[in-house]
């Protein structure tokens, strides 16, 4: 009996330490450590990013930027809090982190807190009455939460200074980065014509293209110009045994099936649909994490890495669109093979190569598997969703499984081709630029010393 009570005992001690609380053997700032907080602080912030960026119908390459911005703010809340964890700092482009004082006690769950109350109006310049309430709403709630747990009033505004103190740090990095000045400026385009037949040209034609100059955008990681870049796309032709020809003819024969159709519409994630695709692969992040039940310090990482990751991609796709400015498939088809064919979903508003949906979709699932594992999934993103098409609607979309993050990955990426708004090509340059994106990326971050 006495072997059974001691046991007994040494189990509730264990489970007392494994208690979120202060840690009174480690340095003042891991009396508390982020590995302690749920995720859902984290993934709360998240869900409210996505809705603002849906609600707002801002660009893919806009949403992106600011889920860079929040994921590096996410990591930067924490990074302090986690034993041999360090700022990024030095490794992000154009960022140096404020000071810090490892001497004193910090709420890592009021920092991040403070940290996205701050960020979030200064990244999502357009936030409405309601998102603002939402905002103040969820900080109130998530700092009420924490304070009651247990800390001293000192902990309390020394957190929030500190969350304070990054977000200013890093808003004053969007500030600089370039985009605000891209609101002032409409470029001259090339215009299609007989010596340029490969030029994009908008359908309807009063469409405005989407963000020209985005190639002067402030990157965080990547070095424009310098690698991951897809290849010179072959010269245009009408030919029928050319690149171009076959590769038209497979969209305008791919079958619109049922199947095809709910595959299109799962990915196709148009201004106001969704967050973009950005977004849609930050949900299936967000989806996994509350599923896996992760802390906050994992939550912290992924998202870093994944917004980091999406921006870049971002940054690289629409680069190269504006350099060969290519036309989608339904100018070519058209034209050369079907003058009454159409595509299954509605053609955006910027050139043809590469594909950024395939892009995101690789570097995105490279990144998430490196940090979950190549888990099944059920993706929830457009579940109950109406979605017009240019064949009618309204349809309500189900939610989608998976086998793997990488079936997922694979299906995104070529999705855009049985929608009938990108050739293969694009999507295996997509592809093949995510891919060493992720790589360059995963090689260059360090998260712990």
């Amino acid at each position: 009996m006495r072997k059974v009570g001691a046991l007994f005992l040494l189990i509730i001690l264990h489970l007392l330490a494994c208690q979120r609380g202060p840690d009174t053997s480690a340095s003042a700032h891991l009396t508390y450590q982020a590995q302690r907080y749920e995720g859902r602080f984290l993934n709360g912030w998240v869900a409210l990013t996505l809705s603002a960026i849906q609600e707002q119908r801002l660009t893919s390459p806009e949403a992106a930027r600011i889920l860079g911005y929040v994921g590096l703010t996410a990591w930067e809340a924490v990074c302090h809090g986690i034993p041999d964890g360090q700022s990024l700092s030095g490794q992000i482009r154009d960022y140096e982190a404020p000071a810090f004082d490892p001497n004193k006690v910090y709420d890592w769950g009021i920092v991040l807190c403070s940290a996205m109350r701050n960020l979030l109006p200064e990244v999502l310049e357009d936030m409405t009455n309601n998102q603002r309430s939402a905002l103040e709403v969820l900080s109130a709630a998530q700092e009420d939460t924490l304070v009651r747990r247990g800390i001293t009033e000192r902990v309390r505004q020394d957190s929030r200074l500190l969350g304070g103190r990054i977000a200013a740090t890093i808003a004053a990095r969007a500030r600089r980065d370039g985009r605000i000045g891209l609101r002032q400026l409409t470029p001259a385009l090339p215009q299609r014509d007989a010596d340029h037949p490969q030029y994009w040209t908008p359908i309807p034609p009063d469409q405005a293209a989407v963000e020209p100059l985005w190639s002067r955008v402030n990157t965080f990681v990547w070095e424009p110009g310098t690698s991951c870049l897809p290849p010179v796309p072959p010269p245009y032709s009408t030919d029928n045994d050319t690149d171009w020809y076959l590769q038209a003819i497979e969209v305008a024969n791919t079958p619109k099936t049922t199947a095809n159709r709910i595959i299109a519409f799962h990915w196709e994630d148009g201004v106001g649909r969704s967050s973009t695709a950005a977004g849609h692969w930050f949900n299936i992040a967000r989806q996994l994490l509350e599923r896996g039940g992760n802390h906050l310090a994992d939550c912290a990482r992924l998202y870093c890495q994944l917004g980091l990751a999406v921006a870049d991609a971002s940054s690289l796709c629409w680069s190269v669109k504006y350099q060969y400015f290519l036309l989608r498939p339904i100018t070519y088809i058209q034209e050369n093979i079907d003058p009454n064919w159409r595509p299954s979903i509605f053609t955006p508003a910027h050139p043809e190569y590469p594909s950024e949906v395939a892009a995101i979709a690789t570097i995105s699932a490279l990144i998430i598997v490196r940090e979950l594992g190549d888990t099944g999934l059920v993706d929830r993103t457009h579940l109950g969703s109406l979605l017009y098409t240019p064949d009618g609607g309204p349809f309500v979309l189900p939610e989608r499984t998976f086998g793997s993050i990488h079936q997922a990955a694979q299906e995104a990426a070529f999705a855009p081709i049985l929608g009938g708004i990108h050739f293969r090509r694009s999507c295996e340059e997509g592809l093949r630029s995510g891919q060493c994106l992720a790589e360059q990326l995963l090689q260059r971050l360090r998260f712990v010393r």
